[in-house]
């Protein structure tokens, strides 16, 4: 007898023998990929994907060319087991990338993909089923999450623009012409050189920029831009072939704005294409600012040139630093994608990040496979490390910043709780529940709490972290407070006159050496020089009677005349030393330091009025604003180093005075506002001060100026050593600020 012939399977398939029964599964007739989908082909990296648009329902899947083959097995007429076998076929290497079930988990799920997007053409109950539950746990998951998004980010769809912009885009063909290109650039170019050249009314505009009125002005003008520039996104699609089916409105941090969606680029095989889209509301908001320069820099100051320069800032500053920033998902993000070739960048590079996060906590174990045939070309992976963690760190920022910038501005409207409320949200939904999914997503199980378990690796790195970072606590460090702002003098001489009069010559100019007596000015006082001459005349009749008294014998008219002389001689003196006092003198010694002293010339000089300022150069002392938490860092003694913006090789040394006491109140000199060349946030009160948002002290510094070369108005940053304190006292001390007092009493 010969021996039963040996049944063979390829490794990885599944060997069924004829008594097996054969799974149900394969049997299933899977159905047709819809005929209706627009299919694109593009190149990346030397390698070829697919995008599929659905026409209907708008919904785009980018896919490599393996799984492109994959969905063109599904016919309509293909069993699941015949789909899997002939993509085995035409793909032999995945017989050794995947087992038997993760290969069916493999074709199975992207059936599932398929049937969620909409593209097959008749859609199995059991898949549609499955993924409606899939999506009512992550919505359940993910509700804190969503509502914190809708809150502060939301959108929604009010009509089908792609036959009015059809209608619009037909004339307008010759803006997307090389002529009109290179007209724009020069405009854009022209424009600036006018900026630089106006830049003598910028500290105006900068003044008005921050008043309620303007902001509001603002707010309305930023809206109808940014229309603009969705409008330029729309129509350059539209040219270039595109379909624009969704314009809407949006809300962004409570603004709202208008929204075109031009996602049909993504099906688009030339890049320049897609890129010149992404660019296109750039391009168009740089030509708006290069034409209200020009309107900007001829018009009469008041609300027109207001307006203008509120364009100017936001169509350049703010879509530079934030539209065209690669770090958020704008159009500088979408712009990077398409130079780089990797579409969905922060996605993929987020999760290099988390699959090697993971590894590093759970072993190589822990990885995801589907990272290895994620589209990421390996020698740019530092590149996308520094990209996910930048646009981690700015996000993060950018939502940090915002809070702080509205708790301030909500407290004088007595809704600081709202401010509260947002940030609570904001610390559960993007930071609590993100840690959360994390652990979720690694499905830890009983067996990973075993001595052996994925925990075990988790709880050596942690010890180890905890025994550095506990380490770290006590190690010294120099704590040292930076400060921006201009040159503020510490209580200089004010020199006002005695008496008031017109100023007839003035012998001092800014930058002059006096010393204690010095003239500065003459002031001219014709009634005084009257009065003086008046009480002279009778003061002489008064001396001339009292003489005669003495003379004649006569006790009783000698006191009398000698009461009327003392008096008209107390009067004369009075009168002599306000003469006097038209010769305006210092009184210490010092530099002066007022601007324009010349242009007093003339002037009526009121009694007490300020003429001028005298200061002492070397040593200089000047003040430093400091916030209500660095006030208790600063003592007398502490060594301060300036430097300033005229002489960035010079450093100044200095040292405090004494321990800061006196705060701004009602107002903050103008040297320290963040409106002008400081960094202390303030408002604008109704009589036009600058009120600091937050409790700022002064401290005084002595600083060696020789030569005087420091002077006042000079914008500085200053450098004050507070001395060493354990790392892990400061850390504690920060996080303590965080919380407010009303939970820490």
């Amino acid at each position: 007898m010969s021996a039963p012939a040996a049944s063979h399977a390829a490794p990885g398939s599944q060997a069924v023998s004829p008594a097996s029964p054969v799974p149900p599964q394969e049997q299933v007739v899977l159905p047709a990929l819809r005929r209706d989908l627009v299919i694109s082909q593009q190149t990346y990296e030397g390698r070829s994907y697919y995008v599929a648009k659905d026409p209907v329902s708008l919904q785009y899947f980018r896919m490599t060319a393996e799984d492109y083959s994959l969905a063109t097995l599904f016919d309509g007429k293909r069993k699941f087991g015949e789909i899997r076998e002939e993509y085995a076929r035409r793909h032999p290497h995945v017989r050794l990338d995947y087992s038997a079930e993760e290969l069916n988990e493999r074709v199975l799920r992207f059936a599932n993909d398929l049937a969620l997007m909409q593209f097959l053409s008749v859609h199995s109950t059991r898949l549609k089923n499955r993924y409606d539950a899939a999506k009512k746990i992550k919505a359940s998951k993910g509700g804190l999450y969503n509502l914190a998004n809708q809150i502060f980010f939301f959108r929604f769809s009010l009509f089908d623009p792609d036959k009015l912009f059809a209608r619009m885009a037909r004339p307008l063909g010759w803006i997307w012409t090389r002529t009109t290109l290179w007209v724009s650039v020069a405009l854009i170019a022209l424009a600036a050189v006018v900026f630089v050249r106006n830049a003598h009314s910028l500290d105006q505009a900068l003044a008005n920029l921050f008043q309620w009125e303007n902001i509001a002005l603002m707010w309305v003008t930023t809206i109808l831009v940014k229309a603009v520039h969705e409008l330029g996104h729309g129509l350059t699609c539209k040219h270039f072939g595109g379909e624009v089916h969704q314009v809407g409105c949006m809300s962004m941090v409570f603004t709202p704005y208008f929204f075109v969606n031009v996602s049909d680029a993504w099906t688009m095989p030339d890049r320049r294409h897609r890129i010149l889209i992404s660019a296109a509301g750039i391009y168009v908001e740089l030509i708006f600012a290069a034409f209200a320069t020009f309107l900007w820099a001829i018009v009469q100051p008041g609300w027109l040139q207001n307006f203008l320069f509120n364009i100017i800032i936001i169509t350049s500053v703010s879509t530079i630093f934030f539209n065209a920033n690669p770090l958020m998902r704008f159009d500088g993000y979408y712009i990077l994608t398409d130079l780089i070739e990797v579409p969905n960048l922060q996605g993929k590079a987020r999760a290099l990040i988390q699959h090697q996060f993971n590894q590093l906590l759970f072993g190589k174990s822990a990885g995801n496979a589907a990272l290895a045939r994620m589209p990421l070309p390996k020698r740019r992976f530092a590149f996308f490390y520094t990209y996910a963690l930048l646009s981690w760190i700015y996000g993060y920022w950018v939502i940090y910043q915002l809070i702080i910038f509205m708790k301030p501005h909500l407290e004088p409207l007595g809704l600081e709780g709202l401010s509260e409320w947002f940030s609570g949200l904001a610390l559960v939904s993007w930071i609590l529940l993100p840690i959360v999914g994390f652990f979720k997503t690694m499905q830890l199980t009983a067996k990973d709490w075993q001595p052996q378990g994925k925990l075990r690796r988790l709880s050596l790195i942690l010890c180890w972290a905890l025994g550095i970072f506990g380490a770290a606590c006590f190690l010294p460090v120099e704590l040292k407070i930076q400060r921006v702002g201009a040159v503020e003098m510490a209580e200089p001489e004010e020199v006002r006159p005695e008496v008031g009069g017109f100023v007839e010559k003035i012998l001092v100019k800014e930058g002059d050496s006096v010393v204690p007596g010095q003239p500065l000015a003459e002031l001219r006082n014709r009634d005084l020089g009257l009065s003086l001459a008046t009480v002279e005349t009778r003061l002489k009749i008064a001396q001339a009677s009292a003489a005669r008294a003495l003379g004649a014998g006569k006790p009783a008219d000698q006191k009398q005349t000698e009461a009327v002389k003392t008096a008209y001689q107390a009067r004369w003196e009075e009168a002599r030393r306000d003469s006097e006092n038209l010769v305006v003198r210092a009184k210490t010694q010092g530099t002066v330091l007022s601007r324009n002293l010349q242009q007093q010339q003339g002037r009526l000089l009121r009694a007490h009025e300020l003429f001028c300022e005298v200061a002492a150069l070397d040593p200089m002392r000047i003040k430093i604003a400091l916030s209500e938490k660095q006030v208790r860092y600063v003592q007398k003694g502490q060594r301060v180093l300036l430097k300033a913006g005229a002489y960035p090789d010079t450093t100044f040394e200095g040292v405090i005075e004494g321990a800061p006491v006196a705060f701004f109140a009602d107002s903050i000199p103008a040297a320290f506002s963040a409106r002008r060349s400081g960094d202390v946030p303030v408002f604008v009160d109704a009589k036009g001060r600058d009120v600091p948002l937050e409790r700022t002290y002064a401290a005084v510094v002595s600083v060696q100026n020789p030569g005087g070369r420091l002077r006042p108005g000079m914008t500085t940053q200053a450098k004050i050593f507070t001395g060493s304190r354990p790392w892990g006292q400061l850390v504690l001390q920060s996080l303590r600020d965080l919380i407010s007092l009303d939970y820490r009493l």
